[in-house]
């Protein structure tokens, strides 16, 4: 029978492939294995076919190129979770914000001002009226403290990640403008008396963007981070009484293309960090500036130019 079958083992290390590594022997019966060898082991050798060797042979040498391949291989070193208390500090003024829509902090003129009736994404106003605001000031808002607190809760790690990747300030730009494009979308597709407000949408909008630039940080690739994103959504954004998943889903789509965008973001951090203040300055801005037009009909550009 031996006759017949030859040493793996002798012709791999004819080769310079193998070094007297015993668990190596282990990796390439596992090699023939899966591409349906046949071999069996002989006094710590590993037997195979002598016409089926040439074969083996290839395998396991294709097996080891792939291995060196991967050793040189080294993801982006992922980076510390820089900007973790500032990011909180920011997430944590939607239950600031939500204090004010709703007790007034002790003034009333604060508390009866239409809050809810102006700034939430009314489908209608947004598209036909034109009310672009609407898609900012909407995720400002909530119905009860269970709602903003649960966003604050489950927001936070993927919010402190996009902010550790891109930067305080470009991290939250970034949030804002896929919350509000999601919101756009959503307005768009949603039939014209569709309402909704929540942060949820910015949520599952930095979910999306990290879900991208998780591929500079692993070996993830694009499409496995689509995947993680949609799971994400599955366990995260589809349950719930009054839960909005058009938003949900469209918030994680416009995260998906601006994590896109912003890849190349992550490879200029440090020249960006110089700047970045801006970025953050734009954000607030921009959310001024639509409360702004949504209560008092016109904004600092207005009154600017």
């Amino acid at each position: 029978m031996s006759e017949n079958y030859r040493d793996l083992i002798k012709e791999l290390d004819l080769l310079g492939l193998y070094r007297g590594d015993g668990s190596k022997k282990k990796e390439w019966e596992l090699v023939l294995i899966a591409m349906g060898v046949d071999y069996h082991w002989e006094h710590g050798r590993i037997m195979v076919p002598a016409s089926q060797a040439p074969r083996a042979v290839e395998e396991v040498r294709r097996y080891e190129e792939e291995e060196v391949e991967l050793e040189k291989y080294e993801p982006d070193q992922a980076p510390r979770q820089q900007n973790a208390v500032s990011s909180l500090f920011v997430l944590s003024l939607l239950l600031l914000f939500f204090t004010v829509v709703y007790e007034g902090l002790g003034q009333s003129e604060w508390q009866f001002l239409p809050w809810l009736e102006q700034g939430s994404a009314n489908a209608s106003k947004i598209i036909t009226g034109g009310e672009w605001w609407r898609t900012i000031t909407a995720l400002t808002l909530h119905g009860d403290p269970a709602h903003v607190l649960g966003n604050v809760i489950i927001g936070a790690p993927f919010v402190v990640a996009v902010c550790s990747r891109l930067g305080l300030g470009l991290g939250w730009l970034t949030i804002l403008a896929a919350g509000a494009l999601g919101n756009y979308i959503n307005a768009i597709v949603m039939s014209p008396a569709h309402n909704s407000i929540g942060f949820s949408t910015a949520v599952f909008a930095a979910v999306g963007i990290m879900s991208i630039h998780s591929v500079k940080f692993s070996r993830l690739s694009m499409g496995n981070a689509f995947v993680l994103g949609l799971a994400l959504l599955a366990m995260l954004g589809v349950g719930g009484e009054n839960t909005d998943v058009g938003a949900h889903l469209f918030g994680l789509a416009a995260g998906f293309g601006l994590g896109i965008l912003t890849l190349r973001a992550v490879d200029m951090q440090e020249s960006l960090q110089r700047v970045d203040f801006l970025f953050g300055i734009t954000a607030g801005l921009l959310v001024v500036e639509s409360w702004l037009m949504a209560l008092w009909g016109e904004g600092l550009m207005d009154v600017l130019f």
